[in-house]
């Protein structure tokens, strides 16, 4: 073999050893990022699953949201994304998780997912009561009685319900969370520095599912 394309593969092989190394002092266990006890199911074969939990009043998630609209734009194509809003001890919190899972339903989520973040953080809306949110969502143009029967269907219910138990089963207490691949709970990095971790802990799952990381 040529000694020049003996030096470059033992370059390519240098960097990509520097940059995993750099990652992992970058990124700590137990501090940036923490293991699941038990690990839950992932993604099926070479497919990682990764979730985002999210509440609409979090200031935090509100931040990272053009971070994670980037982030879907240049994410692997064997990544799977999902969003599970928080539905803790609080009434208000709960509403507006169901409300997610509704306009979901009714496929009018990725219209109205950001003007919802928008209402609360900039025009100061509280969106914490039905009634708040039926208003609100009548001058974004939504059908109100159909979103009612959304948000009584079994469906919302039924999905409401999952979020919980994930929640439990992720151990997660603060938003926002990142949970790469049932494995890993990602939380308290902001902006690019969560999708980085994001990134990082991906090809770490990668490499245990004994896939070559890319």
């Amino acid at each position: 073999m040529n000694k020049r394309i003996i030096l470059a593969v033992f370059m390519l092989l240098a960097m990509s050893v520097v940059g995993m190394v750099s990652a992992e002092q970058k990124f700590e266990e137990d501090l940036h990022y923490f293991s699941i006890i038990p690990v839950q199911p992932g993604g099926e074969g070479e497919r990682v699953q990764v979730t985002e939990f999210f509440l609409y009043t979090c200031p935090h998630c509100y931040q990272i949201e053009p971070h994670l609209a980037a982030w879907l734009k240049r994410k692997p194509e064997y990544v799977d994304f999902d969003q599970v809003p928080g539905m803790f001890n609080r009434e208000s919190l709960r509403m507006q998780g169901r409300t997610f899972y509704a306009l979901r339903l009714m496929g009018v989520a990725d219209q109205l997912h950001k003007k919802i973040f928008d209402a609360i953080h900039e025009q100061g809306k509280m969106l914490n009561s039905q009634e708040e949110m039926e208003e609100f969502l009548a001058e974004q143009g939504v059908d109100v009685e159909a979103y009612r029967k959304a948000m009584r269907s079994f469906a919302v219910q039924t999905q409401a319900r999952r979020a919980a138990v994930l929640a439990d089963r992720y151990d997660v207490s603060a938003v926002p969370s990142i949970i790469v691949d049932g494995k890993y709970r990602a939380t308290g990095l902001a902006g690019e520095d969560m999708m980085d971790l994001v990134d990082h802990l991906i090809q770490k799952v990668r490499v245990e599912k004994g896939v070559a990381a890319q």
